[in-house]
């Protein structure tokens, strides 16, 4: 087993994990008091060891998530299995067969095509015991360099008219994964904030995170139009925004996931450039 896979920790590591985790869920439910709701933190551990992972599994905690799908499939089969994986980094459609592979995968963050949908439909194995639950990711902040769709909120009559067969993408992603993926559960929408507005302490609200709750009311509303059976209803329909820079902003405004990796495991190594041959 590589030394990354192992998941023996020393005892100093676990309990600076643990008191940074536990920081992280007081703040947490200090923004969410008096709102009734509970918002689930999701620990993300890309390029940790399995072993820091163990050491929280082994403080009480479930909900980790990963960015590259073969280093959650190789902490997967090492990790116990009632850990609740959350993949969170773009999957590409030769990729879906890979992370259908993981039994524990509890939901899909970045789905945004029902190209990828159906391969996931395809790939899911019989015998899993439950549907996998999927989010939409949006791209609220219109940047070229982050995935996923386009949100439904007002826009300038330009972009209107530039964006609505992305919007319409949006719509028909949701009513196709609704009506033609049995082994899919819509859980809700994803976005990942833009870097200022996760850094604008002055603002009150964060335009990314109206944008999608716009998005939600708006697409619940449009699949009661259609008919849609099944659909769920705006309250139904989940959140997950917010992450180590902003989830207290994304907690006060109505987020039920957020994902928080270096508060809680630490600035991560940076990848060194391979050296050019001689």
């Amino acid at each position: 087993m590589s030394e990354s896979m192992s998941l023996e920790y020393a005892p100093d590591r676990a309990e600076e994990l643990k008191e940074n985790i536990e920081s992280v869920q007081a703040e947490i439910d200090q923004a969410a008091s008096g709102s009734g709701s509970k918002p689930q933190l999701v620990a993300i551990s890309k390029i940790k060891p399995a072993s820091d992972i163990k050491a929280l599994y082994d403080a009480g905690y479930r909900h980790f998530g990963e960015n590259y799908i073969q280093e959650m499939v190789d902490k997967a089969a090492v990790l116990p299995d009632d850990i609740k994986w959350h993949f969170v980094g773009s999957l590409q459609s030769n990729k879906s067969k890979l992370a259908a592979s993981v039994p524990n995968l509890h939901v899909l963050e970045t789905l945004s095509s029902i190209k990828v949908a159906d391969l996931l439909q395809k790939s899911i194995p019989e015998d899993r015991s439950n549907k996998l639950n999927v989010y939409i990711q949006i791209n609220t902040s219109n940047e070229e360099s982050k995935s996923g769709l386009p949100s439904l909120s007002s826009s300038s009559p330009a972009a209107e008219t530039e964006n609505n067969e992305k919007k319409n993408e949006l719509v028909d992603l949701a009513i196709h994964i609704i009506e033609k993926c049995d082994k899919l559960n819509l859980l809700g929408l994803m976005t990942i904030g833009s870097i200022d507005s996760s850094h604008d302490s002055a603002s009150s609200t964060n335009p990314d995170f109206e944008n999608l709750k716009s998005t939600r009311k708006q697409l619940s509303k449009i699949l009661i139009e259609k008919g849609i059976k099944n659909a769920p209803n705006e309250e139904e329909l989940e959140l997950s925004m917010g992450m180590s820079a902003d989830f207290v902003q994304a907690v006060k405004e109505g987020s039920n996931s957020v994902r928080v990796g270096t508060r809680i495991f630490g600035e991560r190594a940076k990848k060194v450039p391979k050296a050019a041959p001689n």
